[in-house]
């Protein structure tokens, strides 16, 4: 029996037999090429991208069916193909080298590996492997290389790979498909998002892993603990049978009550919503008994088309499309937050070394003013339909809310004069994510009806982390005592303003911290995955506040994270010890 840790990107457990998929690496050749085959070499990369391209986008007529989400994926990879830093490099290397078209697109390939080995943003660290999926598709229709087809698996299997690419997740009969190991990948990859829309369980990011497995070994795949077990002895695999078994059970519970209240047990209520990136993920808030949209990030709109930036109509259609599938329950439309890390046609946006604290967020939506009024003239027509709200991203300085809100004014005159109803009284919020937000929280609160606290990059901020950084990851502690003093400062603040505050990060969706940040302040809202919402529930009805507020107490007096932790975790393993146990018996006395 071999057992390997990795990323889990997808709940449950599945049992199968290996399916290896060999996508080893094509052999590129480096050869030296005369000034006269230039032309041709160049007009080969050219015509292998356009290949490239019309696969995207035939793959992505079949990726409908399957996620909406997913389908734009497969728009940020045609962008990926246009890109003109990826194209014209590789123009340069064989011009000015002399060298064969695979071997210039390699060098490129190598350059962009190491810029992002220097960003400090796990979300494009996590793109990483998906350039390089791009990248070697095109080296493949270069030098012509037919790729195994996934439409042939013909009995229930467990996928081993290096890396999934989009034509094989579309490819794969998905009937078969029991679970996915891959040695690339993270949280944010592509993989993750299909294996959690068709609910397959997956663990990505295990070095070595297609070294370790042979086509028709037992595999067993734990999407709980992100492990990987192969060939498992028979006590192993009657453990993990169990836990599978225990684990259905335990979903099945959390699903009986997502339709109950979401209040404590002493009555206090707290809003639970989804955190959203298109349209067609609103049923999944509402089937797990979401509140509504705390999050929408808008900028999957944009990605989503690879010419043109969407119009004022196009956002007002779909925002009135998502408001009125949620409604009475609120909608919050986040502006766009994007960067130079993914440009944009029609955006004043130019290369930057380091994208994460560069021109993005609000930032960038007040250098290129007529798409923000754009954003909020759609956000505000389509308020007419339900309650909306919008809540502009990182925020450093309150003075930007009130630059963006002299825009939201201008949006509501041209409306006005145009004789378009919307909501006057439309609220704005801040996304609370830098430390500079948070430590001027009081002035922000001032010019705002509301604020939501991105707990992702104001722990990266806070720590000087980055998580995705295999040298550092360890020391992204969300239970550091820095991180629960800003949490208090900022509650403190907002109850003293009387301004209701939101949680949209990762630390809103962990139920294991579900209790601590009851227990800071007076959380209005909790945002998080749809898929996490049930069990949050469950844990915020069996709480009452006092004991929240008794354990947050204990937990601010605490001197190091590990102490914190140690406390958290082994507090809401005694008082919930059905919800978080994660061995065999897990959920077991639910039944």
């Amino acid at each position: 029996m071999r057992k390997f840790s990795g990323i889990q990107v997808s709940n449950g457990v599945a049992f199968g037999e290996a399916y290896l998929l060999d996508r080893s690496r094509i052999c590129v050749v480096q050869r030296n090429i005369t000034r006269e085959q230039i032309p041709e070499e160049i007009r080969r990369l050219r015509g292998a991208i356009e290949k490239s391209k019309t696969q995207m986008q035939e793959i992505k007529k079949r990726a409908g069916s399957v996620s909406d989400k997913y389908a734009i994926i497969l728009d940020t990879y045609t962008l990926l193909l246009e890109d003109d830093i990826l194209v014209n490099e590789t123009i340069e290397n064989i011009e000015k080298d002399l060298l064969n078209a695979e071997w210039a697109l390699t060098i490129t390939l190598e350059k962009f590996t190491k810029l992002f080995n220097n960003i400090n943003d796990e979300y494009l660290k996590g793109k990483q492997d998906d350039l390089d999926l791009v990248v070697h598709g095109v080296i493949k229709n270069l030098v012509g290389h037919e790729q195994e087809n996934l439409s042939d698996i013909d009995r229930p299997v467990v996928l081993i790979a290096h890396a999934i690419s989009p034509s094989d997740t579309i490819l794969m009969p998905r009937q078969y498909v029991l679970g996915m190991g891959t040695e690339a990948g993270g949280k944010t990859s592509h993989v993750g998002i299909f294996a959690s829309a068709l609910g397959i369980p997956a663990v990505v990011g295990v070095p070595d892993l297609t070294q370790q497995v042979n086509s028709g070994e037992t595999v067993i795949i734990d999407g709980i603990n992100g492990e990987i077990i192969i060939d498992p002895d028979e006590e192993h695999y009657e453990l993990y049978k169990r836990k599978q078994q225990n684990y259905l059970r335990y979903e099945k519970t959390l699903l009986k009550e997502v339709n109950e209240p979401s209040t404590t047990r002493d009555g206090h209520p707290v809003q639970l919503m989804g955190n959203i990136e298109s349209s067609h993920e609103v049923k999944s808030v509402l089937r797990f008994g979401g509140e509504g949209i705390g999050l929408y990030r808008t900028e999957y709109l944009y990605l989503g088309n690879s010419r043109d930036l969407p119009t004022e109509n196009d956002l007002y259609q779909n925002f009135k499309d998502v408001v009125r599938a949620v409604h009475p329950a609120p909608l919050v439309i986040r502006t766009l937050d994007i960067g130079a890390d993914k440009p944009l046609p029609g955006l004043d946006q130019k290369a930057e070394e380091n994208p994460a604290l560069g021109l993005r967020g609000i930032r960038l939506s007040l250098k290129n003013p007529i798409h923000l009024i754009n954003q909020m003239k759609g956000a505000l027509r389509a308020s007419l339909y339900g309650k909306i709200k919008i809540l502009y991203p990182m925020i450093s300085y309150a003075e930007e809310v009130t630059e963006a809100n002299r825009y939201l004014q201008k949006a509501k005159e041209e409306l006005r004069k145009e004789q378009i109803p919307f909501d006057e009284d439309i609220q704005i919020g801040a996304m609370i994510e830098t430390p500079a937000a948070a430590l001027s929280v009081r002035q922000i609160l001032k010019v705002t009806d509301f604020i939501s606290i991105g707990t992702n990059d104001l722990i990266q901020y806070l720590l000087a982390v980055d998580r995705a950084n295999e040298n550092v990851a360890h020391l992204y502690q969300p239970f550091h005592p820095a991180i629960l003093a800003v949490l208090k400062l900022i509650f403190d603040a907002a109850a003293q303003a009387n301004k209701p505050v939101a949680i949209c990060g990762e630390l809103g969706g962990d139920p294991m911290a579900t209790a601590l940040l009851l227990g800071l302040g007076n959380v209005h809202e909790l945002s998080m995955d749809p898929h996490s919402i049930p069990k949050v529930k469950k844990i915020l009805r069996e709480l009452t506040l006092d004991e929240a507020r008794q354990l947050a107490d204990k937990a601010l007096a605490l001197d190091t994270a590990e102490e914190i932790d140690s406390f958290i975790r082994e507090e809401m393993r005694k008082r919930f010890p059905y919800d978080f146990d994660r061995d065999s018996a897990f959920g077991e006395k639910t039944a």
